[in-house]
């Protein structure tokens, strides 16, 4: 019952869910979300991604953003169509609470500090209001070359960036650079923040020493700030089968 689920580690929660599921609690863990997420505001906004709120209380207005003028919205419905992400984005403003849909996904939580920030499709969930949220369209030879994709989510400025991710904390490798450069085989970096040029190139100085060298071409990442890439897609962690 849920008093044994209890005395056996779990939380209040997952000990009802436990008590009342004839699967019993590790067949039904994985289908249920365990994260959620309230912003609390007191004069102030934030920007979220269409389709994530749940429900809001208190006094706070919802608006859409899609960039100013005809020629701003053409070019972000473009973007939009290309990288799957919405080019419209609710503000709430005002003062009180702002619950965001459950989800299973990992919540992370980063502070730019006057900074920019690029992240893989989808990630995005959240931020301050008073960052600015947009679209970074790359270089045809990144976006094919280099698997990223040719349009990326971008915020920048000062404030909260809310990221959910597949993948914990624990398979995430944190690489500060200080003017340098990093160079990665495959399109494992999620996202990187910081003032930070993303570029595709030859692993070689020539075509024939790309090839010779068995690498082809890297995602290189060159300035100053954080890059964080997924240990697990880079075969690191190996992904477990579901059990039969």
């Amino acid at each position: 019952d849920a008093g044994r689920a209890m005395a056996a580690g779990l939380d209040m929660r997952d000990a009802l869910i436990a008590a009342v599921s004839p699967q019993g609690w590790e067949a039904i863990n994985p289908v249920m979300p365990v994260k959620q997420v309230r912003v609390s505001l007191e004069d102030s906004s934030v920007i979220i991604e269409p389709g994530a709120m749940m429900l809001t209380k208190g006094n706070i207005e919802m608006t859409l953003e899609s960039g100013a003028g005809v020629g701003s919205v053409l070019k972000n419905a473009a973007t939009s169509a290309a990288s799957g992400e919405s080019f419209i984005k609710s503000r709430f403003t005002g003062t009180g609470d702002v619950l965001l849909q459950p989800r299973e996904d990992y919540i992370h939580m980063i502070n730019l500090q006057n900074q920019t920030l690029v992240c893989d499709q989808r990630l995005f969930v959240a931020c301050d209001g008073s960052c600015q949220v947009g679209t970074m369209i790359n270089k045809l030879s990144a976006a094919f070359y280099g698997n990223e994709g040719f349009v990326m989510p971008r915020v920048q400025g000062t404030g909260m960036v809310m990221l959910q991710t597949p993948v914990s904390s624990s398979k995430i490798m944190v690489v500060e650079l200080d003017n340098e450069t990093l160079q990665v085989d495959g399109p494992f970096v999620m996202a990187y923040w910081g003032d930070i040029e993303f570029t595709s190139k030859r692993a070689g100085n020539g075509l024939i020493r790309s090839i010779a060298s068995g690498e082809g071409r890297v995602n290189s990442y060159k300035g100053t700030g954080t890059v964080w890439i997924n240990l697990q897609e880079a075969g690191c962690f190996p992904v477990k089968a579901p059990a039969k």
